[in-house]
């Protein structure tokens, strides 16, 4: 069983960009630190011919999600489909494959060496992502977005009403984070069969996954929390990727400091995903395409 490893949820609109995270593993991961995809079954043939011959390992939601509802039975039909994603990185950790894993999208990628090193604090424990998220709320300053602070704050207000934790905001957050399988073993022992809940009922509560899982961490204390401020340089938006280009920043300059980049899909567009329209209207013509 491997110490820890880095997986990624990804599916077939994704996979030029997954392609992307797998080449970059291949490029600068020092110790060969596993990559795990988990895709839907019908994925599974576009990912194998698209990632053929990188360092990595494909296998079907669909093999996670059995061992859930092996746990818990089979889900309302009233179970939200945008949760399934969410889902499947929570409950990633029933297939025995490791004690730790480092959650990582597919809009991610690295640009510098990495080893297992860098998301652990010892042999046995992993670093907590956990801070104040200075750099967001700097940013929504700047810009005049009280909306990024509104959600941000009402996010993480939701999830601490849910053991009433007094005390500091905390972000636990943005991807890449690190989940440890024994605060899921203790969620599951200690808080869902006791009390007659499923994850199912938990996520549709408390989402998203990373204050969910950094919230029962505060909560249960299952392991060492070692705070660690974000791995990646993380772009939400369009306008704060701009200004770091005007701010003359590259990833020459972003490895200095972080382990890769994060573009969010949902304003760029992939790497040959040929739909451009999916990416933001406002950086298409800042670039002039």
């Amino acid at each position: 069983m491997e110490t820890i490893l880095l997986y990624c949820k990804s599916y077939h609109k994704d996979v030029y960009r997954a392609r992307r995270l797998a080449e970059s593993v291949q490029r600068f991961c020092q110790d060969g630190m596993p990559l795990i995809f988990s895709v839907p079954a019908r994925d599974l043939p576009l990912f194998e011919e698209k990632l053929a011959g990188l360092p990595c390992t494909i296998i079907a939601d669909e093999e996670i999600l059995a061992r859930t509802r092996e746990q818990y039975g089979t889900e309302k039909q009233s179970f939200p489909k945008h949760l399934y994603m969410q889902l499947t990185k929570l409950e990633f950790w029933r297939m025995g494959m490791c004690r730790n894993y480092v959650i990582i999208d597919s809009d991610a990628y690295f640009i510098r060496h990495f080893s297992r090193a860098d998301f652990m604090s010892d042999r046995e424990t992993p670093l907590t992502i956990r801070h104040d998220s200075s750099e967001l709320r700097e940013f929504a300053v700047r810009s005049g977005n009280n909306k990024i602070l509104h959600d941000l704050e009402n996010q993480s207000e939701k999830v601490r009403a849910w053991f009433n934790r007094p005390g500091s905001f905390y972000d636990f957050g943005p991807c890449p984070y690190i989940f440890s399988v024994k605060v899921f073993e203790s969620l599951s022992r200690d808080y869902l069969l006791p009390n007659r809940l499923t994850m199912y009922d938990l996520l549709q509560k408390y989402a998203p996954e990373a204050y969910l899982y950094g919230e029962y961490l505060e909560h249960c204390k299952a392991i060492p929390i070692i705070p660690s401020k974000p791995l990646f340089r993380v772009f939400h938006y369009a306008e704060q990727f701009f200004e770091a280009q005007m701010k003359g920043e590259s990833e020459y300059s972003w490895a200095k400091e972080y382990l890769g980049v994060v573009i969010q899909s949902n304003w760029a567009w992939g790497p040959d995903d040929g739909n451009k329209k999916r990416g933001s209207s406002w950086l298409r013509r800042i670039l002039g395409e």
